[in-house]
């Protein structure tokens, strides 16, 4: 049986940011009240980009019409 409080977030990925986008983000984080976390405003300007993303249909599959 795990000890202690459950992770909120359990899944880790490891990705990769050039210096760019991680001025960017940090100019973001300067704009929001409380200043969140990098790894907080990763989240939400992913959860951000996804909400507002077109849905797209599934693809066909060959032979289907």
């Amino acid at each position: 049986m795990p000890r202690g409080r459950p992770e909120l977030y359990p899944i880790k990925k490891l990705i990769r940011f050039d210096q760019k986008m991680l001025d960017d983000i940090d100019e973001w984080r300067r704009h929001q009240t409380p200043i969140p976390t990098v790894t907080d405003a990763i989240r939400t300007l992913i959860e951000h980009a996804l909400a507002t993303a077109p849905k797209r249909r599934p693809a066909k599959r060959k032979g289907e019409s």
